[in-house]
């Protein structure tokens, strides 16, 4: 375990490299030197050989590493936010009665956030960040005023009854995004469902717990109540499905560059590296590298996760 704990430490400092570098050198598709014709790897001139074109792959691999990371990243973020927020309004099965106030600021944020999604490439990203912040306050936050009976419970159980019957890739091919905005927020706001589930259950285990009602009756504030005992202790819990989450968009996005669909025309990563590959497949080594960059990240990012996981619990144990 040790050793493919540092294997896997090794790997991802070794992409955080890469990162750097192919912002040092300001690696885009259209700057990637062609070479007069396909080079296999060992040459001086490319180490690791070019494609068909006489693309260089060390170079394109270099370029892989911030695409893959421009959509993981925040769509796991999202995902995160979302499901967290899910579940503690079902586990605390709080505003059973909404005041009117917050029905209709939340009426017209959501509106006019809905009516915005068509606009993602025009708007900037602080107005809609500061509308669904808006939207989120209007349904946590009571305003004074005369209150309506609004069952919040059910409707979000009817949003996650939605989004679990329809399949994400179809979603992504039927809509087919324009730009990595409107990407991230369909895999992240797609994506939270099954962390959400096993967060409400985690939560609704501790708001029963003796440990709750102790800290509870010492007169400490919610917010110091869920920051110190509950979201660290979720967070721990949470890395296999975080782990999850975050290979299953790695992945997504290889796939999809393999597909060659749902991507911004300016993407390139190691998915559409690897179709090229697949489809000259006398240059081993065109599909060879790619395809070991999507294995080797998925399983670092498991074997870390899973790592991390196992210290925390002992802690936690050591602790008590």
């Amino acid at each position: 375990m040790k050793t493919s704990v540092l294997l896997s430490r090794v790997w991802l400092a070794l992409l955080f490299l890469g990162l750097l570098f192919s912002w040092l050198l300001d690696i885009q598709p259209g700057r990637i030197p062609n070479l007069p014709n396909s080079i296999p790897p060992g040459s001086a001139q490319a180490l690791l050989g070019t494609d068909h074109l006489g693309r260089n792959i060390a170079l394109g691999l270099l370029h892989g590493i911030p695409s893959m990371l421009i959509l993981a990243i925040p769509a796991l973020l999202i995902s995160l936010f979302f499901a967290l927020t899910s579940a503690f309004l079902l586990a605390r099965n709080i505003i059973p009665r909404l005041p009117i106030l917050n029905l209709g600021l939340g009426l017209v944020s959501g509106l006019i956030l809905l009516a915005s999604l068509p606009w993602l490439p025009v708007f900037p990203f602080w107005l809609l960040l500061s509308l669904a912040g808006l939207f989120f306050a209007a349904c946590c936050i009571p305003l004074p005023g005369p209150s309506l009976s609004l069952f919040l419970p059910t409707l979000i159980r009817m949003l996650q009854l939605i989004l679990l019957s329809i399949p994400g890739m179809l979603l992504l091919f039927s809509i087919n995004p324009n730009s990595y905005m409107e990407l991230i927020f369909l895999l992240g706001g797609t994506s939270w469902v099954a962390l959400g589930q096993f967060s409400e259950r985690s939560m609704i285990d501790f708001f029963r717990s003796t440990e709750f009602e102790n800290v509870r009756s010492l007169g400490i504030p919610m917010f110091r109540i869920l920051h110190r005992h509950l979201f660290r202790r979720l967070l721990q819990t949470l890395r296999p499905q975080l782990a999850w989450l975050l290979a299953g968009f790695i992945v997504i996005e290889g796939s999809l560059g393999y597909l060659g669909v749902g991507l911004p025309s300016q993407h390139w990563g190691w998915g559409q590296m690897l179709r090229l590959g697949l489809l000259h497949s006398n240059l081993w080594w065109c599909w060879l590298f790619p395809s070991f960059c999507i294995l080797f990240t998925v399983l670092s990012v498991f074997v870390l996760l899973q790592a991390g996981r196992k210290s925390g619990e002992l802690s936690t144990h050591n602790g008590s």
